[in-house]
């Protein structure tokens, strides 16, 4: 359970600003928001993409599908689209959408069954054929990859930190017993704590946990074989997801199984087997018990409760191989000092998207290098910082989604790549 849970950190704040850098003014825009819910089932669609339809202008819903996505001005007749695996993109028209109790529903993209053929399919058999064609679907060599990562806490919608980095992995090659190795290049952030902040927390392991995601290539505790037994899997029908057919399998922890773990949907390409995604949460059934494995330390007299925590991982098909291309974590936390009314909460933040990937330059970065599992990156990361770099867009703007960061640094991640 390690390799994928979060593991976090508490300490006292002390007051006061303690770094600038974050741009939070809704001047000449429209804010929009809402919830992403599945058509069907009403339940939310976590980390559905939303994005000004036409523009570098995005964001994503959270885990429990709420958004909010500040328009520019100049974009109010333009339409805004939604979109998540294995649904339909919906675009609906900014100024129907400026409102605070907009509910997007999505529909599921189902592919429906032929009436002649019906076609029954065991996913435990389907997922050991997935993994034994592991090596031929994401390859037997090892490649570089660069990244660009984001990290943030929030108390309520308040943001205490941020940090942005552009990673170099060494990808070890799928099939083998190398670990891959994750080394900071450029990094920034920015931090804010008033003196009414009294808990801060912090994540440990960032840049170097994210990649434990890659679940083709670290299984963990939902695609190692050794932890089917503990699961209930079910086949959940045949849905589309970039122009591919996918199958879907549903899974949650068993009733009699005492630890916390997970539930969610696994896709798997239909034409060559490959995990195209997996999308889970903590299961409800143990939640309960998840604040034992994921809290490293805490102030004494305080109650911590974990109140969910998502993942998501999508891999790619690019020239017959499939490869990583996205990982993102969420996580929500409830705190209450003893003898004190209220409660505050807290969401922990992380994803990585992959921007390139060369299989001819790869040098594997030196230990001394490499993030370690248990560094805190908002407390190493300005070791890394380089104003130069990031230029006249060396402002962090967290709201706006990965890939528009990734925009607006494109041309300085090409020169890196040279």
């Amino acid at each position: 359970m390690k390799k994928v849970f979060l593991l976090l950190f508490f300490f006292f704040g002390t007051g006061g600003l303690l770094f600038g850098g974050v741009v939070q003014d809704t001047t000449g825009v429209v804010v929009v928001s809402g919830r992403v819910v599945n058509a069907k089932t009403g339940e939310p669609v976590m980390f559905a993409s939303v994005f000004v339809s036409g523009t570098h202008v995005g964001t994503v819903s959270n885990a429990e599908g709420y958004f909010l996505l500040k328009v520019p001005g100049g974009y109010r007749g333009r339409k805004v689209g939604f979109s998540s695996m294995g649904y339909r993109t919906v675009l609906v028209p900014v100024e129907l959408l400026e409102r605070n109790d907009n509910v997007i529903r999505l529909q599921p993209d189902v592919i429906p069954l032929e009436p002649v053929v019906v076609e029954k399919t065991d996913p435990l058999e389907l997922l050991m054929q997935a993994r034994a064609r592991i090596a031929e679907n994401y390859g037997r060599e090892a490649a570089m990859m660069t990244a660009f990562y984001r990290e943030t806490v929030r108390k309520r919608n308040k943001y205490l930190s941020v940090g942005e980095a552009v990673l170099d992995i060494y990808k070890a090659p799928y099939g083998g017993l190398a670990d891959d190795r994750v080394r900071i290049y450029k990094g920034r952030k920015a931090e804010y704590v008033t003196r009414e902040d009294t808990l801060m927390m912090k994540l440990r392991g960032g840049p170097a946990t994210i990649v434990l995601l890659d679940l083709v290539k670290h299984p963990g505790d939902i695609l190692a074989p050794s932890a089917w037994n503990y699961y209930d899997f079910s086949m959940g029908g045949e849905v589309m997801i970039d122009g591919r057919r996918n199958w879907v399998i549903h899974f949650d922890q068993k009733d009699t199984v005492s630890i916390p773990l997970y539930k969610g949907n696994i896709f798997l390409d239909r034409e060559t087997l490959a995990f195209s995604g997996i999308e889970f949460s903590l299961s409800p059934k143990q939640l309960a018990k998840a604040v034992d494995y994921m809290v490293i330390r805490k102030p004494a007299g305080l109650k911590v409760e974990v109140l969910g925590a998502s993942y998501l991982v999508k891999y790619r098909y690019d020239h017959k191989r499939w490869v990583l291309n996205y990982m993102r974590t969420e996580s929500r936390f409830s705190c209450k000092w003893e003898k004190r009314w209220f409660r505050s909460n807290y969401t922990i933040t992380s994803e990585a998207a992959i921007t390139d990937v060369d299989y001819r330059n790869v040098v594997k970065p030196r230990w001394r290098e490499t993030a370690r599992s248990g560094e805190i990156f908002i407390e190493k990361v300005s070791a890394f910082s380089d104003p130069a770099f990031w230029g006249k867009d060396n402002v962090i703007q967290p709201e706006e989604s990965i890939q528009t960061a990734i925009r607006k640094i494109s041309r300085k991640l090409k020169r890196k790549n040279r």
